[in-house]
């Protein structure tokens, strides 16, 4: 009898036990793996699909983005999941503007999924297995910036290459179908979603200006500008805006490739004869190396030779007796000339070296440096051609404004910057970029009396750069490079600051194969200067 009661509270210990265990089995997995375990179960009931790679986007000095401005919006099938593909054809070729018998082709392939750009809403209800989404697009119509941002693809170009390892964070972008177990209709609120890998993507903070960098190409679409436009901020160095036209579309790289037109070219940053615009160079070593003063008078009657080369002035034109100052407001090729044998090849050379003529600033896109005439080539006829910009002489629309920036920062040079730090997506910034250290070209002295001179040119009654006098007060340098004297073609520059009294943007202007400085790139400093002070 004993042995049996034993049994019996042996069996009851037993089973209580296991039924302990069972409640607390059942409780682990329902309430504290609860969430795990349905997790689990809705992703036995998940489709998949991996749609596209996240960039680190770029962005300009406020975090305002460049790229992945815009979406758009596509149409997805998922093969498999369609009972009816013919019925699913007509859909997507009504949506998607297709043939319905290729539709029906690519739904019967044996892709996991199918994707199309949607061309015209509907209002009605997607068979299971189709679903719309909105993808972000790398560039869109309106993309500014284009031959400094550039492009990625097969080919790169521009911050795109350049940090493309930075760029490139390899997050995923799927597509997560969510459905019942015949796979005949979506799990109630979850359905489809778009999900993301948990790696971090960097961007790329530059120093442009997205407000003041559209300003500039509004101006330049507006003309028909074939050429480029850059504006610096005079106390810092950065390039708030740099453009360059023809533009080119990020979208079709393929329609440019056998093309003539120079589209790719970035011509901001892009060697041309600069004409009269490196008068102030010369102005600069004259007056900084005190060969020449402003009491001096030179003699122009409209034509200059040397060992039997003649210089002409623009359209042979006699201004008579007159000093630096004026000589400079109108632009007077013999005056300039004689101011440069005065000066010395050797003087000038140097003095466009300290301006940043032939220095490689280190920017992060591919940029030319400038061309200078060797001492050698200066001799005899050569200091002419050196004194008026032509010849040897090759600058770049960057250059051009950074060297109007130094002299309205009273001498002292900001080299030019354009990308300041690489941020996460919070917009902390992870690494800072450096700068060159700034540096004196010429003297405070000299600096305002190259001031004053290039605000003649602008408000003097001959001055050459009349048109481009704002109402802010305008400083700069007309240039017109002769490209062919018998067919009268001119590089078109203006290069220049604004405001006057309290410097703040320096603007210069290329306009290729334009016409003079005064007629065609005088006018378009005003313009982007005007609309730039807005903000």
């Amino acid at each position: 009898m004993e042995n049996r009661n034993y049994r019996i509270a042996f069996l009851r210990v037993v089973l209580s036990i296991l039924t302990l265990t069972l409640i607390f089995r059942l409780f682990y997995i329902q309430v504290i793996k609860g969430d795990f375990y349905s997790q689990k179960a809705v992703e036995q009931k998940i489709r998949s699909f991996k749609i596209l790679e996240r960039r680190g986007e770029i962005y300009d000095r406020n975090m305002i983005p460049f790229t992945d401005r815009e979406y758009k919006e596509y149409i997805f099938a998922i093969p498999k999941m369609l009972t009816d593909k013919e019925k699913a054809a007509k859909v997507i070729s009504e949506i998607a503007a297709l043939n319905c018998e290729d539709v029906l082709k690519s739904l019967k392939s044996a892709k996991d999924y199918v994707e199309y750009e949607v061309k015209f809403n509907s209002n009605n209800k997607l068979p299971i297995g189709i679903f719309k989404l909105a993808l972000p697009q790398r560039y869109s119509q309106n993309s500014l910036a284009r031959h400094v941002i550039g492009y990625v693809g097969e080919k790169k170009m521009g911050l795109e290459d350049t940090f493309n390892e930075i760029l490139n964070s390899k997050r995923e972008d799927s597509i997560a179908v969510f459905t019942d177990g015949n796979n005949t209709d979506y799990i109630k609120g979850l359905g489809v979603r778009l999900k993301t890998s948990g790696k971090e993507v960097l961007g790329v903070k530059t120093t442009l200006d997205y407000h003041i960098q559209k300003a500039v190409e509004n101006v330049l679409d507006k003309n028909m500008v074939d050429g480029a436009a850059v504006v610096l901020d005079i106390k810092t160095g950065d390039i708030l805006a740099m453009a360059s036209r023809p533009n080119f579309d990020q979208n079709n790289i393929q329609a440019y490739l056998n093309s003539s037109n120079e589209e790719f070219i970035n011509k901001a940053v892009s060697m041309y004869p600069p004409g009269s615009i490196f008068k102030i160079v010369i102005a600069a070593a004259a007056l900084e190396y005190n060969k020449v003063n402003l009491q001096d008078t030179f003699y122009c009657s409209g034509s200059y030779d040397i060992n039997g080369i003649v210089f002409h002035d623009y359209k042979g034109e006699s201004h008579g007796v007159i000093n630096m100052v004026k000589g400079f407001a109108v632009s007077c090729n013999t005056t300039f000339i004689k101011i440069g044998q005065i000066t010395g090849a050797k003087n000038i050379l140097e003095m466009a070296r300290k301006f940043g003529i032939e220095s490689d600033d280190g920017l992060p896109i591919p940029e030319r440096i400038g061309r200078l005439p060797k001492l050698s080539d200066t001799y005899g006829a050569g200091i002419g051609n050196l004194s008026i910009g032509q010849g040897d002489v090759l600058m770049t629309p960057l250059q051009a404004a950074d060297i109007a920036a130094t002299i309205a920062n009273n001498g002292v040079r900001n080299v030019p910057r354009l990308v300041t730090a690489i941020i996460d997506e919070e917009g902390k910034e992870i690494e800072k970029l450096s700068q060159k250290k700034s540096y004196r070209v010429i003297s405070e002295k000299t600096a305002i009396i190259l001031k004053g001179m290039m605000r003649e040119v602008v408000i003097d009654p001959e001055g050459t750069g009349k048109r481009a006098e704002t109402t802010y007060g305008s400083a700069g340098k007309t240039g017109s490079a002769e490209v062919s004297k018998e067919l009268n073609i001119y590089h078109a520059w203006f290069t220049g600051f604004v405001p006057f009294d309290k410097p703040k943007y320096a603007i210069s202007i290329f306009v290729k194969n334009g016409d003079t400085g005064g007629t065609k790139a005088a006018p378009l400093f005003k313009e982007i200067a005007e609309e730039i002070m807005k903000y």
